[in-house]
């Protein structure tokens, strides 16, 4: 029995590590219209929208198709906007650092893009790698600890 319970762990083990890429999965909203939406961030109950079924922008439409999350932060004239959604243009920035740009009268953008499912949640850099190398050195032990129960007995 201890052979089969082993299997299960290395096959939840494993199916826990491996990502879908069927398809890119993003939140989209503004807080200007849902407060849920500004930071800090209430996901619970807020869209999610499959950026690879969404329809493109119309100036977009024949040059880029959507592949990564963006969340962008409007400063203008003292007020903050917070839009979540689909970006489709990466840089050498994207899953690394955000972007700032200022403008003129009191206006400037901050600009984040990364490429996880449902990553536009806060700003870029956090990762999930520790959590599934924690998961998987946990995964690791307990199957130790089994098999050497099991050779003691």
């Amino acid at each position: 029995m201890t052979s089969f319970i082993n299997k299960i762990l290395l096959l939840l083990g494993a199916l826990c590590c491996m990502q879908v890429c069927t398809a890119l999965m993003c939140y989209d909203c503004n807080s200007e219209y849902d407060p849920r939406c500004g930071d800090p961030f209430e996901p619970y109950s807020i869209g999610e929208v499959n950026c690879s079924k969404q329809e493109p922008l119309e100036h977009l439409k024949d040059k880029y198709k959507p592949m990564l999350c963006r969340k962008t932060v409007q400063k203008i004239y003292g007020k903050t906007r917070i839009v979540r959604g689909c970006g489709y243009i990466p840089d050498e920035r994207t899953d690394k650092e955000c972007v700032r740009r200022s403008g003129t009268h009191d206006v400037s953008a901050t600009y984040c893009a990364c490429t996880k499912e449902l990553c536009n949640t806060a700003v870029v850099g956090a990762s999930q790698k520790p959590l599934l190398l924690a998961l998987a050195a946990g995964l690791t032990l307990l199957v130790t600890s089994q098999s050497i129960r099991v050779q003691t007995s």
